[in-house]
C-alpha cells in the first residue's frame, strides 16, 4: 500500500490549500496566544485590556481575512493551470 501512496504526487493547488490551512491556523493560534498571555497578565497594555485584545483581533482577523483570499486566487489559478495541461 505505501507503494501506491509513493507513486500518487501532490498536485501544486492541493499544496497551496495545506499551506494555507496551516498558515490560518498558526495566526488563530497566535491571536489565542496573545489575549490568553494580555488575559492573564503576563503582558501588560498601554490601554486598555479590551482596546488591546479588540486590536489584536482585528488586526490578525485582517491578515486571516486577506491572506484567505490570496489563496483562494492561486488556488484557482494553479487549478486552470493544471486542466489545461
Amino acid at each position: 500500500m505505501s507503494a501506491a501512496i509513493e507513486e500518487m504526487p501532490v498536485k501544486p493547488s492541493v499544496r497551496v490549500m495545506i499551506a494555507g490551512v496551516l498558515l490560518e491556523l498558526a495566526l488563530a493560534g497566535l491571536a489565542w496566544y496573545l489575549t490568553s498571555q494580555l488575559r492573564s497578565g503576563a503582558m501588560q497594555p498601554s490601554g486598555t485590556l479590551e482596546d488591546a485584545v479588540t486590536t489584536i483581533m482585528q488586526v490578525i482577523g485582517g491578515v486571516m481575512g486577506g491572506l484567505g483570499g490570496l489563496l483562494i486566487v492561486v488556488y484557482f489559478v494553479l487549478r486552470r493551470k493544471e486542466n489545461a495541461a
